[in-house]
């Protein structure tokens, strides 16, 4: 229990020191009085300037460029902030009103003519913007009153083709409606295929989520269906539904790109509805997982509140804008009650309450985070729809022991089967529908364990990268095949905030379903800590005791390699525990990356160190695990190192995929009519020649 306890007071911690995180911190691009001068700036390919700092505001008017003659200047507002209770000359600017914001931006002599792209965030409620007295754009249709507005918020990238060395950006903005009036989030001007490139990650990422929300809810809806008592999966599944349209609703707004005309305060207004109906279905959820350590008023109460608040949505937009912080702080004390609830059943011993605490943590932070984020104003990338996946794997663990459990049935029903051949002997009478009973129950077990077998199989493909995961200047090229439906293998692939790329490859000892649960501890484990640790030596260090602290019972050892590319200066950093020794293949020679400390799991404080070299364009990196290496023949021969070596440099002029493709060939008509022995994983790396 005091683990518990203190995991909650780490947590705690960590969300409150991102919490209180200064967001005003000094820039070296900033506007300044409503100038941003970056004449000494090139925009190359990776350029994007955030459009922040003091711009010229001017409120109740709308002046459209270029301004002839003088103009009543308000004062400066420091964009993304919003107007709203800003002080200016002694009074107070009002929630509702319209505004003319101005700035210009002074280019080098080298950008004019250069095709250029230019972020804008969500702005509320409507807005158009002029560049150089053109109009660029704008969503929905700013007005100088409630009733000649019509407010439409989505973000949009727009094409910016500079014609003299100043730009002079205007915006005409109305709000009538939200909360924070003006821009919810920091626009950004930026080089085309740099802004493009993170339009396009941005969509791809939103709809990764939103798919993955939408089938793990139809996935846990067809499991209700088999399985109706379980009203837990339906909940889950409703509030994935839940989590899902918000998603849709929300950040990129795909509703509107499928459907332009859709009417605007109904999207806001469900936007709204998935939140409130989210939180009480969360709590019902969990009330139906632990239901003795749940308090049924408190229930009712959050379903009786969280329908008050949906009711709410009947009135006008202006209104329920303001109630949401009476729902934000509804939302802190379940998420608190919620937390206390699965410590309870922690403390009680409660089937996989152990499991189920560690995703809540991440789960609960998340949406807290997200939570108070919005409500200071700053509406980046949601962690929610992330720690819910996360919380999805955690699932899949307590899945693992359920196949466990069917192997253990297993077991019983053959000793019962046993039983029953020697009562045979006894029996005079229908003996033959006997047998036909006990053979028909064990070929009912086995039929279950094959489809549970199926089912992990396909659970641990998924939690591992897919081939064709890309990053900036990488090719990355992936091969894996367990031994039996599943392996003891596992490799995890990871940018780090730095432009560092993170690879980790594990091998746990043995294979099939007992070091295929070992496995999904590793990676709950190694999840836990990969973003936080910069250095490998420590990471490995940290990974060896929690492993040594949790599962020192279950004798758990693994060997492990992990390594980390800097993109940006191109050095390779490695610690390998106890792995077998790995390639670096560079234009003209071959580098061996040998171990740097034991396997992990055998003892505490065990030493690790780190290793460090360059990498040139061109350069590959192989990483492997023992089932290449040991792989036998006919003749019991094994694969061996030397054969690796061999196809590296006789390929080394080929594109990586051949050189993959070669080795797994290779691999194959050497083993011939043997059996695979263990699991083989392979992980390619390029530096690519033409970055």
């Amino acid at each position: 229990m005091r683990k518990q306890i203190l995991l909650t007071g780490v947590f705690s911690l960590l969300f409150f020191t991102l919490a209180c995180q200064n967001p005003e911190q000094e820039e070296p691009h900033r506007f300044r009085q409503g100038v941003l001068d970056i004449h000494d700036l090139t925009f190359k390919e990776n350029t994007i300037i955030d459009l922040e700092g003091e711009w010229e505001l001017y409120f109740g008017d709308f002046h459209y460029p270029p301004f002839h003659g003088e103009k009543l200047l308000t004062g400066y507002l420091a964009i993304p902030s919003s107007w709203q209770d800003e002080e200016f000359g002694g009074e107070e600017l009002p929630r509702t009103g319209h505004v003319t914001l101005r700035a210009f931006i002074h280019i080098s002599k080298q950008t004019i003519g250069q095709e250029l792209r230019i972020y804008i965030p969500d702005i509320a409620s409507s807005y158009r913007f002029f560049a150089n007295g053109v109009l660029i754009g704008g969503q929905g249709k700013p007005g100088i009153n409630k009733f000649d507005d019509t407010p439409r918020i989505k973000s949009k990238y727009y094409t910016l083709i500079p014609d003299k060395e100043v730009i002079e950006l205007v915006f005409h903005i109305a709000n009538y409606d939200n909360n924070f009036g003006g821009f919810w989030a920091i626009p950004s001007l930026g080089n085309k295929n740099a802004l493009d490139r993170e339009k396009m990650l941005s969509i791809a990422r939103e709809l990764f989520l939103l798919g993955a929300l939408v089938l793990i809810g139809l996935y846990h809806f067809g499991l209700y269906f088999y399985k109706r008592k379980e009203t837990s999966i339906f909940y889950f599944a409703i509030f994935c539904f839940l989590l899902g349209i918000r998603l849709a609703f929300t950040g990129e707004r795909y509703i509107l790109e499928l459907f332009p005309g859709f009417h605007w305060p109904t999207a806001f207004r469900i936007e709204f509805a998935s939140y409130y109906f989210a939180v009480p279905t969360f709590l019902l959820f969990i009330y139906s997982l632990f239901p003795e350590e749940s308090n049924k008023k408190y229930v009712r109460y959050v379903l009786v509140a969280s329908t008050i608040f949906a009711l709410t949505l009947f009135f006008p937009i202006s209104v329920f804008t303001i109630l949401l912080y009476g729902f934000q702080a509804l939302s802190f004390f379940t998420i608190g009650y919620v937390i206390h609830i699965n410590l309870k059943a922690v403390f009680n011993k409660r089937p996989n309450s152990k499991l189920f605490f560690l995703g809540l943590l991440v789960l609960a932070f998340s949406v807290a985070f997200d939570i108070l984020r919005h409500s200071v104003n700053n509406r980046g990338i949601g962690l929610t729809p992330y720690a819910l996946l996360c919380f999805i794997f955690i699932q899949s663990l307590i899945l693992s022991s359920r196949i466990a459990n069917a192997f253990l049935r297993a077991e019983e029903l053959a000793e019962s089967l046993k039983i029953s051949n020697e009562s045979l002997l006894a029996v005079t009478e229908n003996l033959e529908q006997i047998v036909s009973e006990r053979t028909y129950q064990l070929n009912s077990s086995l039929n279950r364990i094959k489809k549970d077998l199926l089912l992990a199989k396909k659970i641990q493909q998924k939690i591992l990268p897919e081939d064709g995961i890309k990053f900036e200047h990488l090719k990355i090229h992936l091969y894996f095949q367990p031994q039996e439906e599943v392996g003891g293998d596992f490799y995890d692939i990871f940018e780090l905030d730095d432009g560092t790329v993170r690879f980790f490859v594990a091998d746990a000892t043995g294979h099939g379903i007992q070091a295929a649960l070992y496995t999904m501890a590793i990676k709950s484990e190694y999840e836990a800590i990969k973003r936080f640790i910069t250095k490998t030596d420590d990471l490995m260090n940290h990974l060896n005791q929690k492993i040594q602290n949790k599962f020192s019972g279950l004798k758990i050892v693994f060997s492990g390699f992990l390594l980390d590319i800097n993109t940006n200066t191109k050095t390779i950093y490695y610690s390998s525990a106890g792995h077998p020794n790995q390639i670096f293949q560079s234009a003209d020679n071959q580098t061996i990356l040998n171990r740097t400390g034991n396997i992990i799991g055998l003892k505490k404080d065990q030493p690790y160190t780190q290793k460090q070299f360059q990498m040139a364009k061109g350069d590959r990196i192989l990483l492997f695990t023992d089932g290449m290496l040991e792989q036998k023949n006919e003749s019991r021969e094994e694969f061996g190192m030397e054969r690796i070596q061999k196809i590296l440099t006789d390929y080394q002029g080929k594109e990586s995929e051949r050189v993959l493709a070669e080795l797994v060939i290779q691999l194959f008509l050497f083993q011939g009519r043997e059996e695979q022995e263990d699991d083989q994983t392979m992980v390619l790396i390029e530096w690519e020649k033409t970055s």
